[in-house]
Order: C-alpha cells, then sequence, then structure tokens
C-alpha cells in the first residue's frame, strides 16, 4: 500500500463507526428508543401524545413517533441499541415498533416510509433479527449491515450497501440480497424486481442527498454534525463528563467527518469502481507470469471507539490478512490500541469473511477480535472493508477496516 493511499484510508478510517461505537454507551432507563444525534434545518418529531417539535440535537425520539422533513431539512437519529437512521430532504416516516433487551442484545425494530431517501446502518438487534421497513410498495428487512432505499409512491428503491443480508417482500414474492452493491426496484402493487448492480453514480446521489449543507443547520449538516452530538444525558446515563460528544474526535484525524458515514462511503467508493458485471470471486488468482498463486495478502488500518474501565477514547491501528483462494480460509493478525490479534478468518456468504482473534499481547488477557467484512473493487478480490469489535474484561471496542490488496 503505498504511503499516499495509507494516508488517505487512515484518513477515512480515523473516526470509529458511530452506529457500531454508541453501541458501547449503556442504554439508559427511559420509554424513549433513541435521540436525535444530528440535524440540518428544521426537521419535524411529532409523538403519539405529545405536541410536535423541531428535532435538535439532544431532542429524544419515541415510538410511534411522526417524523417530517422538507426540501432542506435531515436528520441523523440513533436508536438505542446503536442502529442509526439518516432521514433525507422531503421525507417521511413513522417508528412503528422498537423492543430492545440490552442484556441479550436482542430486539425488534421496525420502521414504516412514505417518502423519501434513507440510510440504514444496522445495530445490534440487526445481528439476530432483520430490522423491518415498510413503505408503499414493499416491506424490506435488514440483517447486520448496511442499506439505502429511495421511497415514493409509485416505486421504492432498495440498495444493498454491505451486511449479511437484505430481503425485499411484495404480492408473497421475496427477493433476498447478499452481494454488496446491488439493488431491487419495486413498483408499487408489483412484485420485486429482481437484484441487479447499482448503476454508477447512483449511490453517489442518494448520498448527496443525504450530507446536507456544508454551511447551514448544526456544524455544516446533519452528517457532519452527527460527530460532535453524541446522546442526550438522559439517553446516555452519563454525566456531561463522559459525553461521547466530548470525547469522540479527540484522536488523530480529521474533525468535520460524519463517523456514521465512513464505512458506507469506503465501501460505496469500491462499489462505484467496479465493474457492474464484477465476476465471482474466484477460486485461484493468475499472477502475470501466467502461474497460479494460492494466496492473497491485504494490509489495511482501522479505527474506533473504545471504552476502557468506563472510560472513552479513540484507537487507531492496522492489520495484514493472508487469504487461500483454494480453501477459501486464511490468517489475520491485527494490532489496535497497543494490543496485538491473531487468528483465522473464514468465508461468509459469497463475498464476505470473518475474522476471530484472541490477543496474543500477555498484558491484555481475555481480548478478543471479532472483524466482519467483504471483498470489492476490481474482481471483488483487490480491496475489503467491513467493521470490527474487541470484547474483554472491562473493555469494550468498535469501529471500521480498510484494507487493499498488497502488490
Amino acid at each position: 500500500m503505498s504511503p499516499r493511499l495509507a494516508s488517505a484510508n487512515l484518513s477515512l478510517l480515523t473516526a470509529a463507526l458511530l452506529a457500531a461505537g454508541t453501541s458501547l454507551l449503556p442504554a439508559a432507563a427511559s420509554a424513549k428508543v433513541g435521540v436525535t444525534s444530528a440535524s440540518d434545518g428544521d426537521p419535524r418529531g411529532k409523538p403519539p401524545t405529545e405536541a410536535e417539535r423541531v428535532l435538535r440535537v439532544g431532542v429524544d425520539v419515541q415510538a410511534n413517533e411522526l417524523i417530517t422533513t422538507s426540501a432542506t431539512d435531515r436528520a441523523h437519529l440513533m436508536f438505542l441499541d446503536g442502529t442509526s437512521l439518516s432521514v433525507g430532504p422531503n421525507a417521511q416516516l413513522t417508528i412503528d415498533r422498537f423492543v430492545y433487551d440490552p442484556a441479550t442484545k436482542t430486539g425488534d425494530l421496525a420502521i414504516n416510509a412514505s417518502k423519501g431517501v434513507f440510510r440504514l446502518v444496522g445495530g445490534k438487534i440487526s445481528k439476530t433479527n432483520a430490522i423491518s421497513v415498510t413503505t408503499p410498495s414493499s416491506t424490506i428487512g435488514i440483517r447486520g449491515g448496511i442499506s439505502i432505499f429511495s421511497v415514493d409512491q409509485k416505486e421504492t428503491t432498495s440498495i444493498f450497501v454491505f451486511g449479511i443480508s437484505m430481503t425485499v417482500g411484495a404480492g408473497g414474492k421475496l427477493e433476498i440480497v447478499t452481494r454488496p452493491g446491488f439493488q431491487v426496484t419495486t413498483l408499487f402493487g408489483a412484485l420485486p424486481g429482481l437484484a441487479s448492480a447499482v448503476p454508477p453514480g447512483a449511490l453517489s446521489g442518494f448520498l448527496a442527498q443525504l450530507e446536507g449543507s456544508k454551511g447551514g443547520g448544526q456544524s455544516g449538516g446533519a452528517d457532519q454534525a452527527a460527530q460532535n452530538s453524541g446522546f442526550s444525558n438522559a439517553n446516555s446515563g452519563q454525566g456531561s463528563g463522559n459525553s461521547l460528544g466530548n470525547r469522540f474526535g479527540s484522536g488523530p484525524g480529521p474533525r468535520n467527518a460524519n463517523p456514521s458515514n465512513i464505512v458506507t462511503n469506503v465501501l460505496t467508493n469500491a462499489f462505484e469502481t467496479a465493474p457492474s458485471n464484477a465476476p465471482t470471486l474466484p477460486s485461484k488468482v493468475v499472477s502475470n507470469s501466467g502461474q497460479m498463486t494460492q494466496t492473497i495478502t491485504y494490509n489495511g488500518v482501522m479505527g474506533g471507539l473504545v471504552r476502557n474501565n468506563g472510560s472513552f477514547s479513540y484507537g487507531t491501528g492496522s492489520y495484514t490478512q493472508v487469504w487461500s483462494m483454494g480453501t477459501n480460509s486464511g490468517t489475520t493478525t491485527a494490532n489496535f490500541n497497543n494490543s496485538s490479534y491473531s487468528g483465522t478468518t473464514t468465508r461468509n456468504g459469497n463475498y464476505g469473511f470473518q475474522a476471530n482473534m484472541p490477543t496474543t499481547n500477555p498484558n491484555t488477557p481475555g481480548r478478543t477480535m471479532t472483524m466482519n467484512g467483504a471483498f470489492a473493487g476490481q474482481g471483488y478480490s483487490s480491496t475489503q472493508a467491513g467493521v470490527f469489535t474487541v470484547t474483554g474484561p472491562r473493555y469494550q471496542a468498535a469501529g471500521g477496516f480498510l484494507g487493499q490488496k498488497a502488490p
């Protein structure tokens, strides 16, 4: 990896994926289901038994709340399980149902979206149960990943960016998508279309609607404001001294990047540059000399939010993965936040992988890192990206990573 590319990659990942990072925060003893973590313009929320109000940063979000945006509004909502929902302009949605048990990290989340562009980054609930999004044309189920959907009264376009799976149902038919960078379009009253590659530039267009203005709103737009907002004290259960907003971004790297958008944009860029008819991951790779080679080495960087003995900080690191194309498995070694990890890597779905790595550092016993990622780029083998978690005694971390095939 060249110094320029490594620097660019590190800049992309110097903030943790907020949806993963905020799952480290303790859930509040409150009936509220989440909080407004950023807003641009005057997005509005109407709880079922209260007057409509503007969703400023820190305003709680309730179950069955009706949320609307105008042409100049955007909002970023963070649920108690770490699920993140970005709401674009001219949108309307209702939070139909939210149930979450932090002890078992299980629950149920259902959203009814009438119109607009949305981005959903699944939290803890989506690891074991699909998050449900109902639109006029279809019902979308999102498992453990990132999806973008564009909704109007005539059709819904559902894009699977990354994760376990996305299902689209209508008229008794279910279309299942597990390939990153593919979409399903469903017309009102019709069956879901077949999954197809996202057209070049389409994802960038949707993201532009979600990013907001550069100079207005709060901290220059909803996506950019998210990094400084954190949870309200009522939802985080923490005083101002432990606020995520006070600590996030204190480490190296940019100060005006939205953490929830980092991995999304990394994967988006990879899929935008991949051929629309990209082949499946080959069982072997042919070198320039025509000789069959069995392995590919990936080198990458990672960054994430750390909770150590109740204190929050930001950590960075790097990793190396050696992948066998013949056996669809490999080994990964990583160094994150001054602790080293090593373990096996296995195939997860058509284009994904999972690495489970106990620490090799005697000073940090009991810690384990898990990396979940996907192959992307040219031939779906030149780039990989995803999210990681670290668990251990009084220690948790979560964030994103990006790697590239070594020369």
